[in-house]
């Protein structure tokens, strides 16, 4: 036999029934004609917001204003004590006129805050008085000591000047907020009553001496 014919025998399969490697085609369903593909709904957006996150929009800007307002209130209401503490630290402890410059600085700070009729006429033991009300306690009634050395020939030691510069550190590190002192008003009503009291003193009815004479004892 021919090798040729041999090996195409082999590698040719032989298909006993043609028809069957063939598919069917197989007829359309009409049931399946008037079905649609399936639709899908639109996916939700962010946009527009609900009313919830603008509620919470809102009340956030809100506090951010207030929390800006409030802030550039508070450093508007201790820029005179901030530059007064750097003043402060400029002055000469030793110099002769230590006290009185620390006494004007106070004073001018007081004066940026309140009005100058209700500081300007404060010294003495009111002015100290005035000024230990804004101290911690522990500081009090020494101020207003040192402060009446600047009246004397004989200057501060050291130690009192760094005491008195501390005081005067720790009234200007104060975060009260500063009242005109009383001294006035308190005077004006001390003055009224003892006006009054004189007043009804002269309109009190004199009270008739008693002129009868006692009696003789038996």
């Amino acid at each position: 036999m021919d090798p040729a014919t041999v090996n195409s025998e082999i590698v040719t399969p032989v298909i006993a029934n043609p028809q069957a490697a063939v598919p069917m085609a197989t007829a359309p369903n009409p049931a399946l004609a008037d079905l649609q593909d399936i639709i899908h709904p639109d996916p939700i957006g962010a946009w527009p917001w609900a009313i919830g996150y603008w509620l919470v929009l809102a009340l956030v800007i809100a506090l951010i204003t207030l929390l800006v307002i409030w802030l550039r209130k508070r450093a508007h209401d201790f820029a005179p004590k901030k530059a007064a503490k750097q003043l402060l630290n400029q002055l000469d402890k030793q110099a002769p006129s230590y006290i009185s410059d620390v006494n004007s600085l106070l004073k001018r700070t007081a004066m940026s805050y309140l009005s100058r009729d209700a500081i300007a006429s404060l010294d003495g033991e009111a002015w100290a008085t005035w000024l230990d009300s804004y101290l911690p306690a522990p500081k009090r009634q020494r101020i207003g000591h040192l402060l009446a050395k600047r009246h004397q020939p004989t200057p501060l030691t050291l130690a009192e000047a760094n005491e008195l510069h501390e005081l005067a550190q720790a009234w200007l590190a104060s975060k009260v907020k500063l009242s005109a002192p009383l001294l006035n008003l308190v005077q004006a009503k001390g003055y009224v009553q003892a006006s009054g009291d004189a007043q009804a003193k002269s309109q009190a009815p004199i009270q008739p001496a008693d002129t009868k004479q006692p009696e003789a004892q038996c």
